[in-house]
């Protein structure tokens, strides 16, 4: 995460093991820096709808009407080939993933 909030990409995937943790830790909520992504569990995930990710919409609503900058269109995105919200809602859901921040409380206390 960017100093003005926003997501900066990636360029290659990282591996999340235990040593990556303890340095992401020792500067702060990593969840307030960093996006994680996991596959898709459906069923077995508390946000699932019965058709979707209810987390994608959910931020989709948020976001309609707000007055975000202009888009700058479709950044390289290491998961987008595997990536959930792409697969459903594809470039709504990709423009909509900058904003998203796990740890909103670590974010605001940093």
């Amino acid at each position: 995460m960017g100093s003005k909030g926003r997501l900066q990409y990636m360029r290659t995937p990282m591996q999340v093991d235990a040593g990556f943790v303890r340095r992401a830790r020792a500067h702060g909520s990593p969840e307030a820096r960093m996006r994680f992504s996991s596959p898709c569990v459906e069923g077995s995930c508390q946000q699932w709808t019965g058709e979707g990710c209810g987390v994608v919409l959910k931020v989709l609503a948020a976001l309609d009407g707000a007055d975000l900058p202009a888009s700058v269109g479709l950044q390289p995105c290491v998961i987008r080939a595997s990536c959930r919200w792409w697969e459903e809602k594809g470039a709504p859901a990709c423009e909509a993933c900058q904003y998203v921040v796990t740890d909103q409380e670590a974010l605001a206390a940093e």
